[in-house]
């Protein structure tokens, strides 16, 4: 078994350095180990994540709401936060569903009719689906001590992977809805820019032959 560094993945392989750093934090890379300082992986698993199929969101939009455009939450690792009511804000695989709910659902600026109106929210750790929040209806509003708005979703854990090599549904019990469109976007590569973490995403025109 051949070993690499992640910048030595990141250049034979063509991805993102920073990308490969945050999903090594996140523990979305079960296969790293450490030498010399350096974290490596096998080059077959930088291999696979290279090999990770774009979502192709033809297969969910227009959505059951007739949304045409879906919102996508960008995150970075999870960390903690204080004076909150939630312990911890962004991805980690090791996190219990039900605080990874909490670290996902809110709170986020934007345009909440917006970010609710696909009913399908999926979240991003450096070009990765890694989980997928179902059901966005209802949502709180706050205003922060300086003035932002921000917005928390009323939401479901449709599924979230704990390996990016081999991702696999972590969530087992749910509606037959919520699961299949968690395996239609978890572990594939959605690529979005916005100057926030909330981005947007419409699905391209279907080919007529």
């Amino acid at each position: 078994m051949t070993l690499i560094t992640l910048r030595q993945a990141a250049v034979r392989f063509g991805l993102s350095l920073d990308a490969l750093q945050r999903i090594a934090a996140a523990n979305l890379l079960p296969a790293a180990s450490q030498h010399g300082g350096k974290l490596i992986i096998p080059t077959d698993v930088a291999q696979r994540i290279h090999a990770r199929s774009a979502a192709d969101l033809r297969h969910l939009l227009p959505t059951a709401t007739g949304a045409s455009t879906m919102a996508v939450l960008r995150v970075d690792v999870a960390k903690r936060v204080s004076n909150e009511d939630r312990p911890y804000i962004g991805f980690h695989a090791d996190l219990p569903p039900a605080d990874l709910l909490e670290a996902l659902r809110g709170w986020w600026v934007g345009k909440p009719e917006k970010i609710a109106q696909s009913g399908i929210l999926p979240i991003t750790l450096g070009g990765f689906v890694v989980a997928v929040l179902t059901g966005l209806s209802d949502w709180d509003t706050k205003v922060t001590d300086t003035g932002v708005t921000r917005h928390r979703f009323d939401a479901r854990l449709a599924g979230y992977i704990s390996d990016l090599e081999a991702p696999t549904n972590m969530i087992t019990t749910g509606t037959s809805d919520d699961l299949r469109i968690a395996e239609l976007l978890l572990g594939q590569r959605l690529t979005s820019t916005a100057g926030g973490p909330i981005a947007y995403l419409s699905a391209p025109p279907l080919e007529h032959r």
